[in-house]
């Protein structure tokens, strides 16, 4: 069975932590993780950009800087985005999700946080969002961070290809574990 669990709500709203709290809850069950989380990076007290943290190795690589400190080439700008993004970093994540896609199974979690505007016009992480959601047919559970503008969008890109479609709001985590342990399928756990 496949799942598409959709965790969406405002910047700020606790999406991230959400998911990194459902991260530590399947772990302790047993259940394989993997995928990114875009956490806030900082300098000092502020908020500069988004690292990606590979929930597998723990390794954390750069994905957004506020774009008036960013003078490399290896970024690029996107619209009017306060932020200018790492090729090398979405290059990282896609790399890293198009990866887990061939592992995808009825007893593993992958987490691709966040699904945003660069995904929508098919940059960021893309790509690796695409190949995970056409590996849902072997089963498995994906979780995707969105703001709420943005949850159709995910539903466009895994609409034919999950069993299931669910929405959360990130202030329900005990209904949102519920649901994550119902598609999980315990048989094939190594407990």
């Amino acid at each position: 069975m496949s799942c598409v669990i959709i965790v969406h709500g405002a910047v700020s709203s606790g999406k991230t932590c959400t998911c990194l709290e459902l991260v530590k809850r399947a772990k302790a069950q047993g259940i394989m993780v993997g995928g990114i989380l875009s956490i806030r990076a900082y300098q000092d007290t502020e908020l500069i950009g988004y690292d990606g943290l590979d929930l597998e190795s723990k390794d954390v690589f750069p994905l957004a800087r506020l774009r008036t400190i960013v003078d490399d080439p290896g970024w690029f700008l996107f619209g009017d985005l306060i932020y200018a993004f790492s090729a090398r970093g979405f290059e990282r994540a896609n790399s890293i999700l198009i990866r887990l896609a061939e592992t995808l199974s009825s007893s593993s979690i992958i987490f691709i946080d966040e699904f945003g505007r660069l995904e929508k016009a098919g940059l960021g992480i893309f790509l690796g969002a695409l190949r995970v959601a056409e590996r849902l047919k072997a089963g498995g559970t994906v979780i995707f961070t969105c703001r709420t503008d943005l949850v159709e969008a995910v539903e466009d890109l895994v609409h034919d290809k999950a069993e299931s479609i669910i929405r959360f709001e990130p202030n329900n985590l005990e209904a949102l574990w519920s649901t994550v342990l119902k598609y999980v399928d315990h048989a094939e756990l190594n407990v």
